[in-house]
Formats: structure tokens, C-alpha cells, sequence
């Protein structure tokens, strides 16, 4: 992120967003035409978020995920993209132990086709009580939100903490995940084994298709009744490279290659930073949520380690709390991400090759570098069973060169920015 040319995602996808659509339409027409016996295990239902967010500035413009892209430029106002969407989920039980699962969402996002707008696709089997096993695509189960990222009614604020869950493009993955359950009184324990792969086209310059391999993760989580506790690892490997990183892996390569002291070993170790494929990343997160009808708080602490300082690495977390009066819910929420990395800058003079090809490679390895702190202060009305509107105000902190989660004029890459973001939204069940 950290450009300043933007392309329209939602005009350049319009025809396959109608296609999804009238896909949709068809699929609940045909519902009706199931036989009795079929539609007793087919059940139905979705999710959705209307939300309007502005901010303060006209040099800055968030994003909810890394994968979406602002339309309007930097240009103060406010946008209906960054938390609205539309979910729809189909399942199929074709018998006690055996269950087809499929879930298309509908968001603002750089590339929206079949594909990419499909979380969900599996099939569950449950050979024992206590086991559960599902192939096909699945959702990443890294962090205590796993389940529901993109379901605004089921937490309290407008969206996830987004030092904690914006940088992960990873929502689903192609592959497999079985889950072992221990129940002891009212307490029960779940241990989960993941495998597969994922991508997402995130969008950097003209397009960057993310994927990853060899993605393998466990987690170990414990609900009781008024808790719910998580500890997750994972580990991938990045399969592909950034486009836009071409001309700078050439040219540093070849100053490597050159043999001049000093010099070609910092191009050489600028070129390794700079790359994203074959990067070997490691997430480990920590989680808990507290909920006693009355009051609730909820916290996420995480660590990420990379092989190369361009992909995003280091600690974030978050801790809200929030007190139930009626239908109304206040909260508050601290949130914070420090990178792992410092700020790279020149060791060595490289005459003429300082502002073309220096400058702008040491640039580009500190662009990804998140650096910020937000204090959030919202209310939730649940006005309905399955409704509620949700308000809420952001105050975040931007340290120099740690940008990595907005798109900004690069002019004040350098500087500290306060920003002020004030959302609404109506987020609902079906």
C-alpha cells in the first residue's frame, strides 16, 4: 500500500458482482423447487453490514483488509465500501455425520470474481463424536475471530481491530482441518490441526496475487461458560512475488553482482529484504473473551515473524471492554501495532545510484512497516433480534515510516499523523 494511483475495484468488477448476484437469486429460487425430503437438511441464511465511515483527512484513506483499495483517491468524505458486505451461506446435511458447506461474501475488495468471493466451500464429516473433519475451503483458524471476521453483529464494535486483523490477507484456505473436543462439565476443550494453501489479490500497483504454501497451523481453544480462551500457531511460506519489485530486484542485483566494497553488499541485502517470495512467515496468537450477559472484554495479542523485512512482521494486539444496559452496549477499545523491524536506512554512498535506485529500494522495504496506536469509543442499539446499529468514533496515533495498514500521499511517509474516523453502521442476520 502507499500509492497514490488508485483503480475503481467495484467499477472494474461490476459485471461479475451482477453475475454473483443473479447467481444468488437463482440459488433461492431453486430452493423452493427441493423436494420435502432434501430441503429438511438444507438450511439457509446470511449476513450483511451497511456502514458509512468519514475521516479527517485528505492525505490518508484507510482500509478495513489490505485488500481493498480506495476509489476517491485521499479526497476527505466519507465511504460507504470500507465496512459494508453481504454474506450468504448454504448448508446440506446429506445425513447425521455429513454436511456440505458453502458461504459467499460480498465486499469492497481489489479483485471480486467467484473465486475470490467465496470463504467458504467443504465438506464436514463427523466420524466420531468428538472428531470433526472438513475438506475443501475452510477458514484460517489463526485467531479467536476466526469464525466470524466478517459477521458485524456477532461483536460489539464497527469492525476488528485493525492493527490486529487488517494486515492478514488471509481469510480461507484450500485444504483440511480436523478438530478433536473434550467435554468436562460445563467446560470444553477443542484442539484443531490445519494444511493447505490460500490467495488473495492484494493491490499493490496493478495487482499482487498473494499465495501461500505448505500452510499449516494448530490451535487450542477452551469455552466455559462465561469464557472463551484461544492459543493458535501457524506457518506458511509465500509463493509468488510482488510485479512492481521487478525493476528494483534487477537493478540491485546487478550492483551486487558489481563487486563494489560496500556497496554491493548493502544492494545484496537490500535485494533479500525486498522479496517476498520464498519468505517463510510465523503467526502466534494468544486470545480471550469474557461475556457474563452484563459486562464483556475481549483481547488478542499476536506475533509475526518474516524471513525478509518488506513482508509485515511484528507485535500488535488490542483490549476492549464494554457494559450491557438493555439494548445498549458502550465500549472502549486500545488497540496498537510495533513492527519487528527498524527503520532501514543508508550505510553506504553510492554516488549517482543514490536517488535512483537506493533511496527508492530503502523506501519500499520501510513501506510495509506498521507503527500506530487507536483508541476506540463506540455504543452498540441491538433494536432488534437479529439487528443492531452500531456507532463509533477512532482516534489513531501513525508513527513515521509506519504506514503499512493506509494508503497516503507518500509525502508524509516521514512524519507523524493523527487521524479522526467516525463510523455507522447497520450490520443484521437472515
Amino acid at each position: 500500500m502507499g500509492t497514490h494511483e488508485f483503480l475503481n475495484p467495484f467499477a472494474e468488477s461490476k459485471g461479475r458482482t451482477i453475475f454473483l448476484l443473479s447467481l444468488g437469486s437463482l440459488a433461492l429460487l431453486a430452493c423452493g423447487n427441493i423436494p420435502a425430503s432434501a430441503a429438511d437438511g438444507l438450511r439457509l441464511g446470511g449476513f450483511g453490514t451497511l456502514g458509512y465511515a468519514v475521516d479527517n483527512r485528505p492525505d490518508i484513506a484507510a482500509a478495513r483488509e489490505i485488500s481493498q483499495r480506495p476509489a476517491n483517491g485521499f479526497a476527505t468524505g466519507g465511504s460507504w465500501r470500507l465496512d459494508s458486505r453481504l454474506g450468504v451461506q448454504l448448508e446440506y446435511a446429506i445425513g447425521p455425520n455429513v454436511d456440505f458447506v458453502g458461504q459467499i461474501v460480498l465486499r469492497d475488495q481489489f479483485k471480486t470474481d467467484f473465486n475470490s468471493s467465496t470463504e467458504l466451500a467443504y465438506v464436514a464429516f463427523k466420524p466420531r463424536p468428538q472428531l470433526d473433519i472438513r475438506v475443501g475451503r475452510i477458514n484460517y483458524d489463526a485467531f479467536l475471530m476466526s469464525d466470524h471476521r466478517n459477521v458485524g453483529y456477532a461483536y460489539p464494535w464497527v469492525r476488528p481491530p485493525s492493527e490486529f486483523y487488517s494486515w492478514i490477507p488471509i481469510f480461507s484456505l484450500d485444504g483440511a482441518d480436523a478438530a478433536y473436543s473434550i467435554q468436562h462439565d460445563d467446560t470444553r476443550w477443542r484442539i484443531k490441526l490445519q494444511a493447505g494453501r490460500s490467495e488473495m489479490s492484494i493491490p499493490i500497483e496493478n495487482g499482487y496475487d498473494f499465495n501461500t504454501n505448505d500452510l499449516l497451523g494448530v490451535s487450542l481453544s477452551r469455552q466455559s461458560e462465561f469464557w472463551r480462551l484461544k492459543a493458535a500457531y501457524s506457518q506458511f511460506t509465500i509463493g509468488s512475488e510482488v510485479p512492481a519489485f521487478a525493476p528494483l530486484h534487477s537493478a540491485l542485483d546487478q550492483v551486487a553482482m558489481a563487486g563494489i566494497p560496500s556497496v554491493s553488499a548493502e544492494a545484496g541485502a537490500l535485494r533479500r529484504n525486498l522479496t517476498f517470495k520464498d519468505a517463510k512467515i510465523a503467526y502466534t496468537t494468544l486470545g480471550a473473551a469474557y461475556d457474563n450477559g452484563t459486562w464483556l472484554a475481549q483481547g488478542e495479542i499476536g506475533h509475526v515473524t518474516a524471513t525478509a523485512d518488506a513482508v509485515p512482521h511484528g507485535r500488535m494486539g488490542y483490549l476492549s471492554v464494554g457494559r450491557r444496559f438493555g439494548a445498549w452496549t458502550p465500549y472502549l477499545m486500545l488497540s496498537a501495532a510495533r513492527p519487528a523491524n527498524a527503520v532501514r536506512t543508508a550505510a553506504s554512498n553510492w554516488g549517482a545510484l543514490n536517488a535512483a535506485l537506493r533511496d527508492p529500494a530503502l523506501f519500499t522495504v520501510n513501506t510495509t512497516r506498521t507503527e500506530q496506536n487507536t483508541l476506540s469509543i463506540g455504543t452498540r442499539w441491538d433494536f432488534y433480534s437479529q439487528a443492531a446499529l452500531k456507532l463509533q468514533w477512532d482516534r489513531t496515533v501513525i508513527k513515521p515510516s509506519g504506514y503499512g495498514l493506509w494508503w497516503r500521499d507518500l509525502s508524509i511517509n516521514s512524519q507523524t499523523s493523527r487521524v479522526n474516523q467516525v463510523s455507522a453502521t447497520l450490520d443484521f442476520t437472515f
